[in-house]
């Protein structure tokens, strides 16, 4: 049996019969595979709630920077590779042109998600991958223009490019709502996390066991650790 943290109350245990329908797997229609993150295993849930004290070097009371450096310490002890950041959407391109390289992906879409909206991925500080919210693989976006975003293109060229499609009219209105969801965790801390009211990331424990944390926040402090211990059948 997993051992719960001693310190937290309230454990229980849920049997999970259908695959991980988690928050942290929650995700819209056509999210392209190459942006999504780890998703916990299905299987027998254990979870711990913290109001007090210190999980894995985070504790309750302390703000979301100092926050922010105790999981990137996490990435050598516990090999934790993304945080995402709950509600960090825009819908001012201006207020991103030095955020968007701090991050693994960027969504582009109108106010009301269509199939069309953009999703583009970074790696190594260049993009990935591109994908519709359709599910649609690109080599680059959009088609038909000059200052299209292409697979391979250095990450510092993309905020210029944006801007240049923003101004075409035909897709002005993909500006809409902008979303930095997964922050690389190489790179700074961005002040406008504290905006944030929950983070969430999940890592390998050992085979078959997974641990997703959900870090809850209140004027930029945090209040609550959530954690469910993840054990495959």
């Amino acid at each position: 049996m997993y051992q719960s943290i001693p310190v937290m109350k309230n454990t229980f245990i849920l049997l999970l019969f259908i695959s991980a329908l988690l928050s942290a797997c929650v995700r819209e229609t056509g999210v392209a595979p190459e942006i999504l993150t780890i998703c916990p295993p299905p299987g027998i849930i254990i979870q711990d709630s913290l109001t007090s004290g210190s999980y894995l070097s985070m504790t309750v009371g302390d703000g979301t920077e100092n926050i922010y450096a105790a999981i990137q310490a996490l990435t050598k002890t516990e090999k934790v590779t993304y945080v995402n950041v709950v509600g960090n959407v825009f819908n001012n391109l201006s207020q991103l042109e030095n955020r968007i390289p701090l991050y693994q992906s960027v969504y582009l879409d109108e106010m009301v998600g269509t199939e069309s909206g953009a999703q583009i991925a970074f790696e190594n500080y260049k993009v990935k991958s591109i994908y519709l919210n359709s599910g649609k693989e690109l080599t680059q976006w959009p088609s038909n223009l000059k200052t299209a975003i292409s697979i391979g293109d250095d990450i510092s060229l993309l905020f210029g490019k944006l801007d240049q499609i923003r101004k075409n009219p035909t897709y002005a209105n993909k500006f809409e709502r902008i979303s930095l969801f997964t922050k690389n965790l190489d790179t700074a801390y961005d002040p406008i996390m504290t905006q944030s009211s929950q983070w969430y990331f999940a890592y390998a424990i050992s085979p078959g066991k997974m641990d997703e944390v959900k870090l809850h926040f209140s004027s930029g402090k945090l209040v609550k650790i959530n954690v469910n211990h993840h054990i495959q059948n």
